[in-house]
């Protein structure tokens, strides 16, 4: 039987009826084996029915109970022993059961079986309790003992079920076990990321909330060019992963760039600052042997490393840098050995002539590979079947609809859904972001501005941006991120 990890509870409690009406009793419960942090395996209730009562979950009464693997309890007793287990209670035995007296219950017999996979495995122990008819119990038969026990015939019938039931348990539980290791390797992964990149830390979550909530709404609209789109939960969590992960590439980004934060790098600014202090150096010592007045000079310098730390910030004008450049190009100094100093070299004046953000057209360059390197990185992952587009989804998240994304250039047709709103998730995000050192973060408002614009310009899905705004999809985030903020 194949399931998700997230099926186990419906998995169990369809195993356990069928144990209840094969050996007609009142109910059961069905425990997991597990293991301390030192190895020491115990028991727990993992589901529980009790007709009679009308219990069909573990109570939160009993669901804290730890079973040792040993003689202490019944259902111990049946995991060491591994052996089909009988045992009938007084009244009095009854009263001193401690989940009987948590649930007010009265047990008088429990058949208790062990789960054994055909490969000799332990997964539990299932127990079964109160044999029909018992007062209550609605037979009507006078030749028919009012407390039956269990016997033999419902012995041979739980051993015969219980290795395929115990089959089951275990490829689910592997199937749970495969999907927390797989949540772990994406957490380890964006906190890689992060940790390269704390300036953008918590993007991709964000990004990762934005989709599913976009996709949600998708599903729900029931017009236009979408009204047949319908998510499947393993669609939604293929496009959650994408959506996570679509930055890993920028693990392979050299550092200084990843995280620049002004056009100039800080060691760049700093040799500028010493070459004004060496135009300053040697206009004074002009001045001491020619006796010319270099005041004028020096006030041009000390204005030039004004102007220099201006047009470095991000957020600058072009026309005010160029304005700037063009003022600095006329500070020189020349030395009495026939050198003539400047300013700024052409590789500074390039990085201040950079008309948005911080990077050069080279560094831009480099940012953009990590598309490609997210592509590389993710489809070496062996995805599980129904998630084996993640890799597509991330590769394709910075492609617009007029083929002036990157890295390839994609029309519409070869942009899959899926990218399309991880695209406006993405560029919302990075628009609203509180982190990012290089911009201010900007009102949701004018974010859906910029994105309408980037829709009129045929860049963005029009119906995926009208259904981003009408379901109101940033709220949810916002929603969202302050829960995680109050629990922190």
């Amino acid at each position: 039987m194949e399931t998700s990890g997230s099926d186990l509870p419906k998995l169990l409690q369809t195993i356990l009826g069928t144990f209840i009406d094969l050996c007609g009793c009142d109910g059961g419960s069905i425990f997991t084996l597990h293991k301390d942090a030192s190895g020491v395996e115990f028991l727990v209730f993992e589901t529980m029915i009790t007709r009679s009562i009308r219990l069909h979950q573990v109570p939160e009464e009993v669901s804290y109970l730890r079973f040792p693997v040993d003689e202490s309890s019944l259902v111990g007793r049946t995991a060491q022993m591994r052996k089909v287990q009988k045992e009938s209670f007084s009244k009095a035995a009854s009263d001193e059961n401690r989940v009987d007296q948590l649930l007010n219950f009265t047990t008088r017999n429990i058949l208790s079986a062990p789960l054994v996979t055909p490969r000799g495995d332990l997964v539990g122990v299932v127990q079964l309790l109160n044999k029909l008819p018992f007062p209550g119990g609605g037979d009507t038969n006078p030749i028919v003992k009012e407390d039956p026990d269990f016997d033999a015939r419902d012995e041979r019938l739980v051993s015969c079920v219980a290795g395929q039931a115990a089959l089951a348990i275990e490829n689910s539980l592997l199937l749970e076990e495969q999907e927390r290791l797989l949540e772990g390797f994406v957490k380890a992964c964006v906190t890689a990321v992060e940790a390269r990149d704390p300036v953008t830390s918590g993007h991709s979550q964000r990004v990762a909330e934005y989709s599913v909530a976009l996709a949600d709404a998708v599903s729900r609209t029931q017009t236009g060019e979408y009204g047949s789109t319908n998510f499947s939960p393993l669609q939604i969590r293929e496009l959650r992963y994408a959506a996570v992960l679509h930055d890993i590439g920028k693990i392979s980004v050299r550092e200084n760039v990843l995280n620049k934060e002004k056009k100039l790098f800080p060691w760049d600014l700093e040799l500028i600052h010493m070459r004004l202090k060496l135009m300053r150096a040697e206009l004074r010592r002009q001045e001491a042997q020619s006796g010319r007045d270099v005041t004028e000079e020096v006030k041009q310098i000390e204005s030039a490393w004004k102007m220099i730390q201006t047009a470095n910030e991000p957020n600058v004008l072009f026309a005010s840098v160029e304005k700037v450049l063009s003022g600095i190009a006329t500070v020189i100094v020349n030395t009495q050995e026939g050198e003539t100093l400047e300013v700024l070299n052409a590789h500074e004046k390039e990085q201040l002539s950079i008309g948005r953000g911080t990077l050069t057209a080279v560094e831009r360059v480099e940012i953009e590979r990590h598309v490609s390197n997210t592509y590389e990185i993710l489809k070496r992952v062996p995805w599980s079947r129904g998630l084996d587009q993640v890799a597509e989804i991330a590769y394709k998240h910075h492609e617009k609809l007029d083929g002036s994304g990157y890295p390839c250039h994609l029309g519409s047709t070869e942009i899959p859904v899926q990218s399309r709103i991880l695209t406006i998730c993405d560029i919302y995000d990075a628009l609203t972001s509180q982190d990012r050192t290089y911009k201010h973060a900007i009102a949701w408002e004018r974010a859906v501005r910029i994105l309408e614009q980037d829709v009129r310009g045929g860049k963005l899905d029009a119906s995926l941006m009208k259904i981003f705004v009408e379901a109101r999809v940033f709220e949810h985030v916002h929603i969202f991120t302050e829960e995680i903020r109050r629990a922190a």
